[in-house]
Parts: structure tokens; sequence; C-alpha cells
């Protein structure tokens, strides 16, 4: 074997080592000038494995290599992954103290890479001055994107975000089909880390990158841009999709029901969620009551009486069911009772005020001890709500009375446990995405309002679920709970905001959609909430449904196992608040 095919498994050890992963075929290998696997950095490139989800961080590396000028902003990226690496891994292996602090000398000596990009050299010897404890010795925006290039304890997400607002603040990234040369990148050139075999992006990547990262932030890469953006603003044209919205919530209110906020809070709501890939998308919040205004409408009366046959065959199929659907109630309200009374019962112990416990009265008065009174302490469940969301988009017209069933035992069980529930689902049409609310957490006599399901439309989950999660941390309970009804396919026709990329490939669908939503129930959970899926689609969706959910979601293949499966499902969930 030669000493480069020896290196190469080298670095792999290295890597496989740090991160704990054998299976795992590494993006980046690392190489010092003689060319052999450098010990830290391909330590470091292990540990990011390790610690953060890569298949967002590829995706991202992917979405980089679409400007020529890639390479560098590679680097600069793991500037910043080092240092989150070396934090999370410091105390597990302290052997990476002394590797950091050589390499870092070795960087101040001279005696590694020397990159064409005068910045960047600026940028590594500050960034391993800092890690020896010295001054950066640098100022200005150097030193603003050194600073901003410290992600601290971010999640994967946040990394991502962070760093592709340093891109965009500083610099001037140009998303493009920009390939890199595979036949040069086979030569091993003096560069700290290397790419593994390259390939030119496919459409999935290209797909995948606009949606993550063509994002909502506000900040441009210059001033220029931003005058630029500034010179173009039309006063009458903004008048003239002011009455386009007017028209279209007209025919939304005609087909959906009244709106049940102001048009003044739904404006507010639109300006904070109709962000980034659901920028041009508008919200819609009802309860399905139709306006008086529309009684002589022949589509709004159409659409009226179709809603009520929908209800009616809803309502048949769970009296048709009633006995299964009334056990399934039952287990699954006892499964929820029995996960409180063994995880959150009462105890009793001293306190400072309580019920006297007058053989403990000579504490006080001989070694001053003031809890000699006992007192019920309350381990309860906490303050906890349980929102329910049903995809109601036509992918879901065949089971529409069997998803109203489904929510309507969610919601019984939890009712029956006093947990307050909310119910509501959605569904998109034209650039309009509709909550439609069943019940509220207060509306315990309510739970019959979800046999109103009906389906229609297209579905736009990621901003579906964005909206419920805001929604959630605006209702003053502590441990929150969403359960999605969905079959995880994520269609809507309207596009993500125009990228320059041919409108066909900018369609909220397929990767770009699944994506999204992923990336929308993955912020919830980082940000305290419990997120769960009930699925409701076909078999070749599970995977779909795995990559947005993870390991929290269940499958229904039996409707007699129904209350165990999202029992158990339930069961984990409450155990970890």
């Amino acid at each position: 074997m030669n000493n480069l095919a020896l290196d190469d498994k080298r670095a792999l050890n290295i890597i496989w080592n740090a991160s704990d992963d054998y299976s795992i075929e590494p993006q980046f290998k690392a190489y010092d000038e003689k060319g052999q696997a450098d010990i830290y950095w391909n330590y470091i490139i292990g540990a990011v494995h390790k610690y953060y989800d890569y298949t967002l961080l590829r995706a991202f590396f992917n979405y980089l290599k679409t400007d020529s000028q890639h390479e560098f902003y590679e680097k600069l990226f793991w500037l910043g992954l080092e240092k989150c690496a070396f934090d999370k891994g410091k105390k597990e292996r302290p052997v990476l103290h002394s590797l950091r602090k050589n390499y870092a000398k070795k960087v101040l000596a001279g005696e590694t890479e020397v990159y064409n990009d005068n910045l960047l050299n600026v940028l590594v010897n500050a960034h391993f001055k800092r890690a020896l404890g010295k001054p950066s010795g640098i100022g200005g925006n150097a030193l603003n994107i050194l600073m901003d290039l410290d992600f601290g304890d971010a999640s994967t997400e946040e990394i991502v975000s962070k760093m592709n607002r340093i891109i965009k603040k500083y610099f001037r990234f140009n998303f493009g089909r920009y390939e890199v040369n595979a036949e040069k990148s086979k030569i091993r050139p003096q560069k700290q880390i290397q790419y593994g075999d390259e390939e030119k992006l496919s459409e999935y990547d290209l797909e995948t990158m606009k949606t993550l990262y063509l994002d909502s932030a506000e900040t441009t890469r210059d001033v220029y841009y931003e005058e630029l953006k500034e010179k173009v603003k039309k006063p009458v044209k903004k008048v003239k999709t002011e009455k386009k919205d007017d028209s279209e919530r007209l025919y939304i209110r005609k087909y959906f029901g009244a709106s049940i906020i102001s048009r003044k809070k739904t404006h507010l709501l639109e300006r904070t969620l109709c962000t980034g890939n659901h920028k041009n998308t508008h919200l819609h919040f009802t309860r399905g009551e139709f306006d008086q205004e529309f009684e002589g409408d022949s589509n709004a009366l159409y659409y009226h009486k179709a809603l009520k046959e929908q209800r009616e065959i809803n309502l048949d199929h769970f009296n048709s069911n009633y006995i299964r659907y009334k056990n399934s109630i039952i287990k699954l309200t006892n499964k929820i009772k029995n996960t409180m009374l063994a995880y959150f019962e009462s105890y009793t112990g001293k306190s400072q005020a309580g019920r006297l416990n007058t053989p403990k009265i000579w504490r006080n008065v001989y070694l001053k001890d003031d809890r000699v009174f006992t007192k019920v302490y309350n381990n309860d469940i906490g303050n906890l709500s349980v929102d329910i969301l049903l995809d109601a988009s036509a992918s879901q017209h065949e089971r529409q009375e069997t998803i109203a069933a489904e929510a309507y035992i969610i919601a019984e069980a939890f009712t029956r446990c006093d947990i307050p529930v909310k119910v509501y689902s959605f569904s998109s049409l034209r650039n309009f995405t509709v909550i439609n609310l069943y019940r509220d957490y207060e509306e315990t006599d309510k739970n019959n309002e979800i046999f109103n399901y009906k389906t229609t439309g297209c579905n736009r989950d990621g901003l579906a679920i964005r909206t419920a999660l805001h929604m959630m941390e605006g209702s003053g309970y502590f441990n929150k709970i969403l359960i999605v009804l969905s079959d995880c396919k994520p269609n809507d026709t309207q596009c993500i905001p125009d990228t320059g990329i041919k409108q066909e490939q900018t369609k909220y669908a397929g990767a770009t959609g699944i994506i999204d939503t992923a990336f929308e129930v993955k912020k919830g959970i980082n940000n305290g909430s419990s997120i769960l899926c009930v699925f409701t689609g076909e078999d070749e969706d599970l995977p779909t449904a795995k990559k947005i959910y993870g390991h929290n979601f269940a499958r229904i293949y039996n409707p007699d196992r129904f209350a165990e499966i999202v029992g158990v499902l339930m069961q984990n969930q409450l155990k970890n608040l």
C-alpha cells in the first residue's frame, strides 16, 4: 500500500474514532504540508460529525460550492466549527488541549498552509492567537467576522443560520451552478482540508440549498444592494399588491369562513411568520363560520353545503365504529393517567410552613431548625398544553373520516385527563395558508367540532408548523406538546421567493418542502416544544416522516392498536417533561 493510501486510511480512522461512527463517509479529510494525515484537524472533522447534524452541514457545504469562491467560505466556516467541536470534546478527551495548542503554535510560526487570500490568512492567525490566549491583533470588519464566527453552544440549525448571515453581511455570494473540476480535485494540493470525491450539484442539491439558506434574513451583502432596493421601490406597485391581496382574502373568506382575528393582527402575524421560504404568502384564521355577505353567493353556498355533508360523513363513520373508538379513548386516557401517576405523583416532606409536626418541635428549640412542618409537594406534570394540528390538504381526501376520528380520540383522552387541548387544521389555497380552529384550550365541551374536518387545497407544512409553534409560545403554558396528523407530503403551488433560478426549481414540494418542514420541527424542539407525528400517509412516504420527525412519529397499521401506539408515544414525551 503506498503512502497516499496509508495517509487516507489514517485520516479516515482518526475521523471514525472521533465521531464514534465507523459507518460515515466523511466529506472532508485533513492533511498537513507534507501530505500526511493531520491528527488535530481530522479529529475536529470527526467531532463535528459526532456533535452536530451533519446532514444539514453537508447540505450547507454543497450550497457553498455553488460559488466560485467556495474554498474561501469553506475554510472560514471550518474556523467556527473548530472552536465548537473543541469546546464540546475537550472534557471527554483532555489531550485535545495540547493538540490544539501545538497546532496553534505551528500556525503562528508559519509552518502550516499559507492561503492565497490575505483576509483568510489574517483571520486564521487571529483565530489561533486567541486559541493560545493572546489578543487577536486585528480590528474593524476582520474582528467583527472573527467574533461572529464564535458560534458558542448553538445548535446545527443555528450555526448554519449564523454562517449564512456572516456570508450575506460581509461578502458577495453568487448562488449559481458553479461546478468543481473533478480532475483537479483528485490532485493532492497543499491545502489544509480537502474534499473527498467531488460531484456536480444535482437538482436535489440545488433545491435543498435554496430552501435552507436563501432565507428571511433582512441583512444584505453590501450597502450598494440596500441602495438599489430603495431605488426600485414604487408606491403604485404597492397599491396594486394591496388590491390584489384584498380580492384574494375575499376569495378565501368565501370558501373557508370569516376571519376570527382582526386584519391588523393578521398582518402583524404575517410579518413575523411569512418570511424566508414563506415570503409572499398569507395567513387566514377561521372557525369555518361564513359571513352573511355571502348568503347569496352560489359558490360560497356550495362549499358550505359540502362542509356540512362531510361533517355528517365523519360522524357516521365514528358512530359506525363507536365501540372501537370509545375503547380507544378509554385506553389512551388510562395510559396518560397512569403515566402521570407513575412519574408525577405527590410526596410529603419537611417544610418551613404547613402542618406542624409536633414530635419535631424540639429541633426548632435546640437546633434552630425551622423545618418542623410537613407539606405535600405536587410533583405533577406541570403547566402542560397539547395542540393537535391536522393536515387538511386534498391528499388526505380518502382518509378524512378516519383522521377526524383519530383527532377526536386524542383530544377526548387529554380532556378527560384535565389537560388543555387546542385542535386546528391547515391547508393552502392560492397563496394563503388557512388555519381552521375547531376547539381552544378552555373549550372542553367542543371536541365534537373536530368532525367539521374537511380536506381541500394544498399543504405548506413548514409554515403551518411555524404558525402552530408561534401560537403555542403565546399560550402561557410552560410544557407544550404539538401532535401533527399528516401524510408528510408538503406540496404547495405557491413557490418560495424567486432566487434567479428557473421557477420550476423553486416549487414548495419534494425535497424543498421536506427540508423546510424538518427545519421548522427541529427549531421547535430546540426551543423546548415536544413535536410528535401520527403518520396518516402511505408506506412510500414513511422515509419522509422519519426525515421530518425523527423517531417521534407513529404509524397506525391496525385501528384497534391506535390507543396503544399513540399512548406509548405520549408516555415517552410525558416522561421527558
